[in-house]
Order: C-alpha cells, then structure tokens, then sequence
C-alpha cells in the first residue's frame, strides 16, 4: 500500500521511501546478516525470518526498479566486528542490491557498527549524510530540533527515531485498549521513518501535543497505511510511554537453560 506525502515522495506499507524523481528507494535499519549472528549467539529478540526480510527488500526493488538504494543506520548489531558466514551473508546481499549497476548507499547510524570485515569488498563506503535532489539523508536518535535544511522546499529524511504511537481501540469491557504502533512521521522540517525489521522499536512514545501543529502521521497495520489524527489522539497512559527490554543473556545464562 501506498500514500503519496507530494510528488516527489511515496510512502509505503513495507517500511519503505520511495523519491520517483531521482529513482531512490530508502530503506532504514535492516539488519541484515542478523540470522547468521543469532545462530551463533541466541539473543532475547523476537526472531523475524531472514527470508521474510529479503523478500520484502526485493519486492521493492522489482516494484520500483531504483537507480541508487540508501540503506539508513545499521545493517546489523556490532556490524564492524562480523566475520565468516555473517560476513559472507551481507555481501551476498550487497551484491544483489548492486545488480544492474545500481548505487547502494549507506547512511551511518553507530559509526563503531559500519566499517570492517562485512563490508570488504562491497565497495560501499558509508557516509554521515546522502543529499538526494532537495532531500538530505540522515539517521540520528532522539533528534526533534532539525537544522534549517536548504533549499527549503526539501526537507530531512531520518531513520534514527523509530516513531512509535499509542493508539487507543474500544474493549471488551469499554474500556479503552492501548496499543503501540509504529508510524510515518512528517513535521514539516522532516520525515521519519519506522525501521525496516518490526522489531527494531524505539524507546519512547511519541507524545502528539510535543509536535508541531503541521505534523502528520500515517500508522503501519500489517500491511495497511492508515492517516492517524494527531489532535484527536488522548494523552498516552504514563506506563505506555516508554518501552523496556529485557536484559541480554550472558552465555552462562544461555548455557544453564540448554
């Protein structure tokens, strides 16, 4: 499913960005590489099929044929440091990415995770910010005060905050039932983007009164893009505002549930 912001910008359903003017379809956060790690190191993350990701990036690329893909912030926790068949999976998939002449672009997100042995060979440097046409490609955290961007009909794009809302829905007993769902995010200065893996979710609930009165949003349902009314939202539950994770597993712990 689509939603046209402009002209110049697409959003869709599958987490991604497309600028039909200059054929660059950005995608944010894959991870990519992530199953080979988790068959050496089991984590606490709920386990999203690699194949369910690769079909997802590639459906895109058929659907849009881009000439240049930007892949914002990391393609897999502790990218700089993978090696083996870790390593071996992501040039695999840069090699695919790059097929037909393609430029594939990275924009950095933790610098120590985007340099090293998984990109060797790839001949893809990263880089801290990608302009395309008026927009500038970015991935920073918790960032809501954006830089004057020029020209000013462009405007920041940025993977780095993972917008997050709560959504109240009727229960069974009338009272409402929250849930959190992740989202577009356009204030006027830029659009944020939801991570390309589900469960990649930011720390904190976006609170709607905190943003300007032009911002907009669309929620990701599945595979639904739907408007979210920004000034008829109520003000999230206090316990829903932030999200915690459980603590990682150290390999004595691993060991002992074996």
């Amino acid at each position: 499913m689509q939603v046209q912001l402009n002209e110049d910008v697409t959003l869709d359903s599958r987490r991604a960005i497309w600028l039909p003017r200059h054929k660059t379809l950005v995608l944010s956060d894959l991870f990519f590489g992530l199953g080979a790690a988790r068959r050496r190191r089991p984590d606490p993350m709920p386990a999203t099929p690699q194949m369910e990701i690769w079909e997802r990036v590639f459906s895109l690329i058929d659907d849009y044929a881009p000439a240049q893909v930007a892949l914002l912030g990391d393609l897999k926790p502790s990218q700089g440091t993978v090696e083996g068949d870790e390593a071996e999976e992501l040039r695999t998939i840069f090699r695919k990415l790059k097929a037909g002449g393609r430029t594939v672009v990275q924009v950095v997100g933790h610098p120590d995770r985007s340099s090293g042995p998984a990109l060797e060979g790839t001949g893809i440097e990263p880089v801290e910010q990608h302009r395309v046409g008026p927009f500038t490609l970015m991935h920073r955290r918790r960032i809501f005060v954006y830089p004057r961007h020029e020209p000013s009909h462009g405007f920041w794009i940025n993977g780095g905050v993972h917008p997050l809302f709560a959504v109240p829905n009727p229960g069974p007993s009338g009272e409402a039932d929250w849930i959190r769902l992740p989202a577009f995010l356009y204030t006027g200065f830029a659009l944020v983007m939801p991570p390309f893996v589900s469960y990649a979710q930011g720390f904190e609930v976006i609170q709607p009164e905190r943003l300007p009165r032009q911002a907009k949003a669309w929620k990701l349902l599945a595979d639904r893009l739907r408007p979210l009314d920004l000034g008829a939202l109520p003000p999230t539950p206090e316990h829903l505002r932030t999200l915690t994770r459980p603590p990682r597993r150290g390999k004595e712990a691993a060991k002992a549930e074996e």
